[in-house]
């Protein structure tokens, strides 16, 4: 990521933010800005794979939600992986992209799926007695979850891939969720509302220790952290009516939004592997597309 760029080249400027987010505000003025897929699919929750050659999303396309692909430009859409069930994103890889971990109701309910790319077998880690959604997987080889499980309305867990060592590691009143690893694997950031009001940004360490909450006001949703580790990108909501996808340093004290479509939700922002791009879904419902956000 061209860090001198994005740094230098933002312009403060005025946005409904509340003041507690606007210590430091301000938004990237270049870059390019475009839409990858059209209107009309429910495309959303976008990731690239670890070789950054293709973008693995869920759609409705094809009348359920399953996982498709294109390429960084969108051209080349084709189906990823196909089943009888309702798979969804955000889709996850592990380090040589020979695997992929996400959400799927194959067995009766939403649960965590590793599926081998190359044969296509999937193996559920999660507890199918309790809906899970929303996987991650580590540079050091552990997949984070979201669930019912554990007590309180939502709950982290950890676990391998081959489906053992499954660790609660929250246990906070409301709902934990939509982890997202660091880079280093070292910690996780996620969304948690302490049991009433908005979400806020935290992040803790592999064992759920060492929390630390990162945001201070707004509504805050689906971290996720940029490859070099200095940024997370999420999207955010306080005084405007709309979700918008904005980037917070852990520990500065400051937040940049990046340019989007208005009058309308953005969300489910997701890096590419160098830094220099940003994908995220724009719209709701089917009429959702992806769009993605380049640095100069």
């Amino acid at each position: 990521m061209n860090r001198r760029f994005f740094l230098c080249s933002a312009t403060a400027m005025a946005l409904p933010i509340t003041p507690s987010i606007a210590a430091s505000l301000s938004t990237t003025n270049g870059g390019r800005l475009r839409p990858l897929t059209a209107q009309g699919h429910g495309d959303n929750r976008a990731v690239y794979t670890p070789d950054a050659r293709r973008i693995v999303f869920a759609s409705m396309r094809s009348g359920k939600s399953q996982l498709w692909e294109i390429l960084p430009d969108g051209r080349g859409l084709d189906r990823f992986h196909r089943s009888d069930a309702n798979d969804f994103g955000r889709a996850a890889f592990n380090a040589s992209g020979s695997h992929v971990c996400f959400s799927s109701d194959r067995d009766g309910q939403n649960a965590i799926y590793v599926l081998d790319i190359a044969s296509k077998d999937a193996r559920r880690v999660s507890n199918l007695a309790s809906w899970s959604f929303g996987p991650t997987w580590s540079t050091r080889n552990s997949i984070a979850y979201f669930s019912r499980e554990g007590g309180n309305d939502l709950n982290i867990w950890t676990v391998s891939p081959d489906g053992s060592d499954r660790t609660q590691i929250t246990d906070r009143a409301g709902e934990s969720r939509q982890p997202w690893w660091s880079p280093d694997g070292m910690r996780i950031a996620y969304s948690a509302n302490a049991g009433a009001g908005s979400f806020e940004l935290w992040t803790c360490d592999a064992k759920g220790e060492s929390t630390v909450r990162i945001s201070n006001g707004g509504d805050w949703q689906q971290p996720f952290w940029s490859p070099d580790g200095r940024w997370i990108a999420a999207s955010v909501k306080s005084s405007s009516a709309y979700y918008q996808i904005a980037l917070i340093r852990p520990g500065e004290n400051e937040v940049r939004l990046i340019p989007q479509p208005s009058q309308t939700d953005n969300v489910h922002p997701a890096w590419s592997p160098d830094g220099k791009h940003i994908v995220f879904t724009s719209g709701k419902g089917f009429e959702s597309s992806l769009w993605q956000f380049s640095l100069l």
